[in-house]
């Protein structure tokens, strides 16, 4: 199994943030967490790594939807037309309860989509889950 290298956490709310860096922490123990607040910063970020695709390797981004400035789904837009983040699976943590939306962030090639759960053990069920995502996606994983 290749090992997650990077984790974007895309979260607007701070009370959110804290909550999926502690279920964060106990999946993924050894595993860099970068966050930012909006999808503008999401891309500034991601902007800054594209040029190298050793920077880029092993990364999973977890997005919301509903962010300020710039939407989970214009982020979604945005890597799909940069060839170096095309492979980086993105896994969708929102509140939404609008199938629609599930249906246009998979369409946009999102590779997971969760609704925030009211309980903390579902959100380590569901970063087990984006990791074996992230897996998969992986060059050495099973999705080649």
């Amino acid at each position: 199994m290749a090992p997650v290298g990077w984790i974007l956490l895309v979260e607007d709310e701070p009370d959110h943030r804290v909550l999926l860096r502690e279920a964060l922490g106990r999946v993924a123990t050894d595993v860099p967490v970068h966050e930012v607040e909006d999808g503008q910063e999401a891309i500034s970020w991601m902007r800054k790594r594209a040029a190298d695709p050793e920077a880029l390797r092993g990364g999973v981004v977890i997005l919301d939807l509903g962010l300020p400035r710039v939407s989970g789904f214009q982020v979604l837009e945005w890597m799909r037309e940069m060839p170096p983040l095309v492979r980086i699976p993105v896994v969708v943590l929102t509140a939404s309860e609008n199938p629609m939306d599930a249906d246009h962030a998979f369409n946009l090639g999102a590779r997971g989509y969760f609704q925030k759960p009211t309980d903390f053990r579902r959100y380590l069920d569901i970063f087990r889950r984006v990791f074996q995502i992230a897996i998969e996606a992986s060059p050495d994983g099973a999705d080649t």
